[in-house]
């Protein structure tokens, strides 16, 4: 009975360190993976959906001061 106690507790324990190292594997496979697909973005020149929102917001907000300073411009030409 000592015996068969002693095999299922070293069973269980080298069960839990593959699952622990398979958890692992599969950690650092997901982490290569994301990298990778990030230098393939990066070397295509492509952008985040994020990043492009941001610049078309910051684009928006440019052209919208150019359009006011332009007419104020155009209203002191008018003016002389």
């Amino acid at each position: 009975m000592k015996n068969n106690n002693f095999f299922l507790k070293d069973s269980a324990s080298i069960i839990t360190g593959a699952l622990s190292t398979f958890a692992d594997l599969k950690n650092e496979i997901d982490n290569i993976m994301k990298s990778r697909f990030e230098k393939f973005i990066n070397s295509r020149g492509l952008v985040s959906r994020e990043d492009f929102e941001a610049l078309l917001d910051r684009h928006e907000k440019l052209s919208s001061e150019f359009i006011i300073l332009k007419t104020k411009l155009e209203n002191k030409k008018s003016k002389k």
